[in-house]
């Protein structure tokens, strides 16, 4: 199999992109491509595939895709939204009644599609060997190669302005090579929230001729809609490539901004989780707060509480809810942000909730669980969770695949699914929301 090339017609899929191409009465499981697609892909063993191209787009694109489809982040921006929302939905619904015999579960829609993004991180490198200097997204499947997302349509024009100057200001400097591990420039990373703020961290290697002080002149100069709060620079020498707090310095300003949602005021620091799209995190804590008949008087353990979002939401009527996250930035900043929204009955413990939950001595009526994308991926810490036997668990996922693995652990424990709702907190990519809630069966 080692030279051949197939072509065929993708017949179905799951959820998130897994997809069933037929070829001469044969299927094979690829990733990638839309239902309906004509598409060229290489065979492996085990009736797998690795997609090469499309050939006839399916009739689910109905529109002009964005220019930079070469990043490959919107998987589906060739789609007009209301189409979009139905394919996930037939994604979706498929993974579900495959895993957990469940159908005809809605996605919500996020309200808008465009410039929805809070937060982007941008990479410095080049769009070809020796090209200028790029700064923008990794190519899909090039990892090493930048696309210049000029017009990126899921981000609000503050970005890109931001990034354009950026770009030409450093542009005789030398970008970080992820081969050679040489070079300057690795990263840059913006958030604007809706309140009119914005963030801006310049990650480099350590470089004593770095001229910081015009580039922060020169931003500030910058015509943008919303306002600069804070100028930070990150130093980070280490190989890998994620924007880690090594060597960290404000340059203007404070390194947080401030958003708004459902009457509250958080404070979202430079690496602080807090959702990307603001316009649909509203509506996802609603979506979530709707889903419990009754809070008055209940005891809330909130796992994953990052900057306690949904922990002050839930304290507005629970007795009490204490939140666990293992990021001691996001957990500084979750009580500060209470202390700013006068809440008082909410507090907020630093550590691994694999590690805390062995140590917690609570009676929790409700426990929320918003883990990061491998879901709580630990059994032991899965099982404690369950040991604490609230009356409902309240599971909000960015994943449905790790999703799906979790709660069938909670049903083999006595649990069952009694309200789950999908919301497409990202449109244009392949990823949604779940909202469920167990209860004790």
């Amino acid at each position: 199999m080692k030279n051949i090339i197939l072509e065929g017609i993708i017949k179905d899929g799951t959820f998130p992109n897994r997809n069933t191409v037929t070829c001469q009465e044969k299927d094979y499981k690829i990733k990638g491509g839309i239902i309906g697609s004509e598409v060229r892909f290489k065979p492996s063993r085990r009736k797998k595939g690795k997609l090469i191209e499309t050939i006839k787009k399916s009739s689910w694109e109905n529109i002009k895709p964005c220019p930079h489809t070469d990043c490959g982040g919107c998987t589906y921006d060739g789609f007009s939204y209301d189409k979009e929302i139905e394919y996930k939905e037939k994604l979706l619904n498929n993974l579900l009644h495959e895993e957990l015999n469940i159908d005809n579960v809605k996605i919500y829609s996020a309200g808008i599609f465009e410039n929805y993004r809070n937060k982007m991180e941008f990479t410095f490198g080049d769009t070809y060997k020796g090209s200028p200097l790029a700064l923008g997204l990794h190519k899909k499947n090039r990892f090493y190669e930048i696309e210049n997302t000029n017009n990126c349509r899921i981000a609000h024009e503050d970005f890109n302005i931001i990034r354009e100057k950026t770009r030409d200001f450093f542009k005789d400097k030398a970008f970080f090579n992820r081969r050679s591990h040489e070079g300057t420039l690795r990263h840059l990373a913006i958030r604007r929230t809706n309140y009119g703020e914005i963030l801006v961290n310049l990650v480099t290697t350590k470089d004593n001729d770095l001229d910081l002080k015009s580039y922060v002149d020169e931003l500030l100069s910058l015509k943008l809609e919303a306002q600069i709060k804070g100028i930070c620079h990150t130093i980070n020498d280490s190989q890998g490539d994620a924007i880690i707090k090594e060597d960290f310095h404000i340059l203007y300003g404070r390194d947080y901004v401030i958003e708004e949602l459902l009457g509250l005021k958080f404070k979202i620091g430079t690496f602080s989780f807090f959702q990307t799209n603001t316009y649909s995190a509203a509506y996802l804590y609603q979506l979530a707060f709707d889903m419990i008949d009754n809070l008055q008087g209940k005891k809330v353990l909130d796992l994953y509480c990052g900057t306690g979002t949904i922990s002050q939401v839930f304290a507005q009527k629970a007795e009490s809810v204490l939140g666990v996250e293992i990021v001691e930035e996001a957990v500084n900043a979750a009580r500060e942000n209470a202390q700013y929204n006068n809440i008082s009955n909410v507090d907020f413990i630093a550590g691994d909730v694999a590690k805390v939950v062995n140590d917690l001595d609570i009676k929790a009526d409700i426990i929320i669980l918003d883990p990061p994308r491998v879901g709580i991926n630990n059994p032991k810490a899965l099982d404690k969770i369950i040991d604490f036997s609230p009356e409902e668990f309240l599971y909000i996922s960015c994943n449905p695949i790790s999703y799906v693995k979790d709660v069938k652990r909670f049903i083999e424990r006595g649990y069952k699914l009694k309200k789950i709702v999908g919301l497409d907190q990202f449109p244009r990519t392949v990823n949604l929301e779940l909202i469920s809630l167990l209860e004790k069966d």
